[in-house]
């Protein structure tokens, strides 16, 4: 699985119900173009491991090649920001890490996600996730807690969001 100007990157895939952790392979430009790509509609892993959200440490199975559609990935947590998102570029800094961080609070089904977004310009939630390119909305320094099942966690440097599964979005606001 290794082609030109490609590596691979180790993630944690959730749906509804399962956490799927494997590797992928993507650009420079990082996992949120991979995932931006209009020419497919999957997201490819390899060295996939299943388990249940609520069960973590219990392996409901393993398989070497998995396929997932997208639009049905709630979020994916990265250890490595660089490896979701460009950090710079010759001219300057990612549209993704531009800005200044803006502590959130948001939900989606089965989880509560707590971290912060890169924005400039004015903050209120619905223009953050509406100026956010693409259908996943970076979190940095994030944690996912289950919602029925709070004792269990997931943290990452980068959480991408299935924009379209968010049903709230908070934001921490400074005081002035």
């Amino acid at each position: 699985m290794s082609a030109l100007g490609r590596h691979i990157i180790n993630i944690d895939l959730f749906t509804d119900a399962y956490r799927v952790s494997g590797r992928t392979q993507v650009a420079t430009s990082g996992l949120i173009s991979e995932l931006n790509n209009p020419n497919t509609d999957f997201l490819d892993l390899e060295d996939a491991y299943v388990s249940r959200i609520h069960e973590p440490g219990k392996i409901v199975g393993s398989y070497s090649e998995a396929s997932f559609r997208k639009r049905n990935i709630n979020f994916i947590i990265l250890q490595d920001r660089r490896d979701g998102t460009v950090m710079g570029t010759a001219h300057g800094r990612s549209i993704f890490a531009r800005g200044r961080p803006i502590p959130v609070f948001l939900t989606i089904p089965s989880f509560e996600i707590v971290g912060s977004v890169m924005h400039d310009g004015q903050t209120a939630p619905s223009t953050i996730l509406v100026h956010t390119l693409g259908h996943f909305q970076p979190i940095f320094d994030a944690v996912a807690c289950a919602a029925l099942f709070p004792h269990v966690t997931y943290s990452g440097d980068l959480i991408l969001v299935q924009k379209d599964y968010v049903g709230i979005f908070c934001l921490a606001r400074n005081k002035e």
